[in-house]
């Protein structure tokens, strides 16, 4: 008959314990690894069609901004694109022009609407982020590009984004960093125009300095979406 100390029956426990743990551990990062390189499998598996068709609507957008005669700059990661590429970064699925709210103020919004609608475009307005959003199909399967609407600060002497989910905030720039604000500076001379694509756009003056104020963490850094 085999007897057992308490000492042995503790450790034991203890043994079998620590390799469950062990086991479930090893499942867990295996587990964890294998969803994170599926994250990333095909994030630059955006198509050539899907790129052309993408540049194709902005410069559609571009081009009823221009006949209402209002400023439209590339900015956020349409900018990025133009600067290290000259072209739509690849594994984006939408393109980005900043406006600025005093021009459309002055414009008659229907009408303003009513361009994208006759050129079989379908635009609507997000209150909470302050941009309209514009696209030819649906915007979960297709390519859209996106106004984001910004005001000028005169006692700031620079721009912020509008929206009704920053308008709770403390309105000065350098307590609320989701302003996006930037130097009323940089959009005071002629604008120079770069090519992205197929096609020149206007720019913020000062090349990449807009992109400072936008990515103050990691703006001079050359960051690329994994597996690209």
């Amino acid at each position: 008959m085999i007897r057992f100390s308490l000492y042995k029956l503790v450790m034991l426990l203890f043994f079998i314990i620590a390799f469950y743990y062990i086991a479930r551990w090893q499942i867990v990062l295996h587990n964890g690894n294998e969803s994170h390189l599926q994250r990333f499998l095909h994030t630059c598996n955006v198509s050539e069609a899907y790129r052309n068709e993408l540049e194709q609507l902005f410069h559609r957008v571009h081009d009823i901004l221009d006949r209402h005669g209002v400023t439209h700059i590339l900015c956020y990661g349409t900018l990025w694109g133009q600067i290290r590429m000259a072209k739509m970064l690849p594994w984006r699925k939408k393109a980005e022009f900043c406006v600025f709210n005093e021009e459309l103020m002055a414009r008659e919004e229907a009408s303003f609407l009513r361009s994208f609608y006759s050129n079989n475009l379908k635009i609507y307005y997000i209150h909470s982020e302050g941009l309209y959003r514009i696209f030819a199909e649906n915007p979960d399967v297709g390519p859209y590009v996106e106004l984001i609407v910004f005001q000028r600060d005169d006692a700031q002497s620079m721009y912020k984004r509008v929206g009704w989910k920053r308008r709770m905030l403390p309105p000065h720039c350098d307590w609320t960093p989701s302003l996006d604000c930037f130097p009323i500076h940089l959009l005071e001379a002629s604008l120079p125009r770069r090519k992205l694509g197929r096609y020149f756009y206007s720019v913020p003056m000062g090349g990449i300095e807009l992109q400072k104020y936008h990515y103050t963490h990691n703006w001079w850094k050359d960051v690329r979406v994994l597996n690209c």
